[in-house]
């Protein structure tokens, strides 16, 4: 019953109705007849009643589902193990400045910038490590709410419309969503495409994960990436941002220098590699 419904309540028999039946001429019938007709209004205000209450519950359910997808979704310890906010204390880290996001770089970790054709502005970063990568985007949420339980039933709702499967799972990252989705091979072969989608509600920002590649399929890749994810910090800033905008990040400076005096076959962790595309 939806919360709008139009409740009918019939009309009630009247004394004149009655007696204008020539069939009723008895006192006893007509008497009989007003007690049937009382007993009747009586039993349809109790249906409506019923009624009202059911669709009062139904309501109640609507709302607790409305105020569950927008309660915010992250680890318990999200405060002391990250990621962090910039107004929050942080452990020390060497730590790739984006703007948005402060990255923590490791050791023969490469990184790659996810820009737009068009504006050339930063949409996201992907690190890369021991075969296995890991997307972050940044996006602006209302301080007291978060997006990642709507976002999240969102991505399994498209993952079934495109043929695939998706699975929900409890980590050390909270909720994340395991999907494979029809793909084609190098060959151009029909096959499966796994990704893992986890997300992470802060202070007025929400941060997404995609995981990709050996971090999908091995438990300790992903675990490193999984620690980087978690040691990154959230630069959100004061400005005024409709909820769901993205938070473009900032390129980092490269001193030229040093970039002339690379070697040409050495790989530049700024260069744009292919993208990773969203499942949507």
């Amino acid at each position: 019953m939806g919360l709008f419904s139009r409740f009918k309540k019939s009309t009630p028999t009247t004394d004149d109705d009655v007696r204008a039946d020539d069939e009723l001429t008895d006192d006893d019938e007509l008497d009989a007849q007003d007690t049937d007709t009382e007993a009747a209004d009586r039993a349809d205000d109790d249906a409506d009643v019923d009624d009202a209450e059911t669709d009062a519950a139904d309501s109640d359910d609507d709302l607790d589902e409305e105020e569950a997808l927008l309660e915010k979704s992250a680890p318990f310890d999200r405060s002391e193990k990250g990621p962090f906010d910039i107004s929050e204390e942080y452990p020390d880290h060497d730590r790739l400045d984006l703007g948005a996001l402060k990255v923590p770089v490791v050791d023969g970790m490469q990184v790659r910038l996810d820009t737009d054709d068009d504006s050339q502005r930063v949409l996201a970063v992907t690190l890369i490590h021991d075969g296995g990568g890991i997307q972050l985007q940044a996006f602006a949420t209302p301080r007291s709410e978060g997006l990642w339980n709507t976002v999240r039933g969102q991505l399994a709702e498209s993952v079934t419309k495109q043929g695939g499967e998706s699975t929900e799972l409890h980590t050390s990252l909270g909720k994340e969503l395991a999907i494979e989705v029809p793909a084609k091979t190098e060959s151009g072969r029909p096959g499966n495409r796994a990704m893992r989608f986890a997300g992470i509600d802060g202070p007025r920002w929400f941060v997404r994960a995609v995981f990709s590649g050996k971090a999908v399929t091995d438990d300790e890749v992903r675990a490193e990436l999984s620690a980087l994810f978690r040691g990154v910090v959230v630069d959100r800033g004061e400005e005024a941002m409709a909820p769901r905008e993205l938070i473009a990040l900032t390129a980092p400076q490269v001193d030229q220098d040093e970039t002339e005096e690379k070697d040409e076959d050495e790989l530049n962790p700024f260069e744009r590699g292919p993208e990773i595309t969203e499942v949507r």
